[in-house]
Order: C-alpha cells, then structure tokens, then sequence
C-alpha cells in the first residue's frame, strides 16, 4: 500500500478532503503548546497549508497566530478549518498567490494576491476593522495579523 510509505504515512489529511475538519484539529491539538499557526502548517497536522494560506484562514477565523493550539476550542477549529477550506478554494478559482514571479502550469500569475487580508500588508489598515496589520515570526516564519480581529 504506497499510503504506508515511511515518508507520508504520518502525514495529516489533505485540507480540501472529507477527512479534514475541525474535530480533527481539535482531537490533534490536545496538549500541545505550539502556536496555532505553526500546528496548522506542520504535514502531520494537515497537508499543504504554508505561510499565506495559514496566515489568512487564521484571520478569518479571528484566530490569533499565536495562540496555542492546545487552547483552541472545537468551536473556533470548526470555523479555521472552514476557512481553510474556502482560503484554498478561492486560490485554485484565482490561479494561486503570485508574490513575485510564480507562475503556473500554463505560464500565467496567480491573482489570490489582490484578495489577501492580512499576508504581505504590515502597517497597513485592516479590510474588517481599520486596526494596523502586525508582523511578527513564528518559527522562523513572518506572520501577519490584525490583533484587534484576531484573539
């Protein structure tokens, strides 16, 4: 069964299955006391969510990035990985995220950039509340949040 290869056997499900949903998240994230952000980006919590769509699906959430996961209810997972699963869907229906030279398959941009609430947008106004979008990192990794919409 190539499912039971040593190198993805481990690996959480992928975020736009049937197997992904909140009560997965919450079930994962007992007792753990990484930040939310960095849990919902690790392969053995799910599968192909990086910087940009964490940092988006944890806004419209409301979910701080810094949070611990282990303090997270079942409530607040429901709605991220909701919002997961629209982040991703709006990025494949806008060709993916181009930063600076990503193209796709067919040569073209991705147009998700223009959409982004919070990723990329340090010190400016956010699109909900006004408040200034914070930069901050965690594990190594920019993240972008407005902490008046997100706790």
């Amino acid at each position: 069964d190539p499912l039971q290869h040593k190198l993805i056997k481990d690996l959480g499900p992928e975020p736009l299955s049937k197997d992904f949903n909140g009560e997965w998240l919450y079930k994962r994230s007992r007792k753990r006391t990484q930040a939310i952000k960095n849990f919902i980006m690790d392969s053995h919590n799910v599968v192909g969510v990086g910087n940009i769509y964490a940092s988006e699906s944890l806004f419209l959430a409301g979910i701080n990035p810094k949070r611990k996961a282990g303090n997270v209810s079942i409530e607040r997972y429901k709605l991220l990985a909701s919002a997961i699963k629209k982040i991703l869907k709006q990025s494949i229906k806008q060709g993916g995220t181009t930063l600076r030279d990503f193209v796709n398959g067919d040569g073209k941009p991705g147009y998700f950039q223009q959409q982004l609430n919070v990723y990329g947008r340090t010190g400016q106004p956010c699109k909900k509340c006004k408040s200034t979008i914070k930069e901050i990192k965690l594990g190594q990794r920019s993240s972008f949040y407005c902490a008046n919409c997100q706790t």
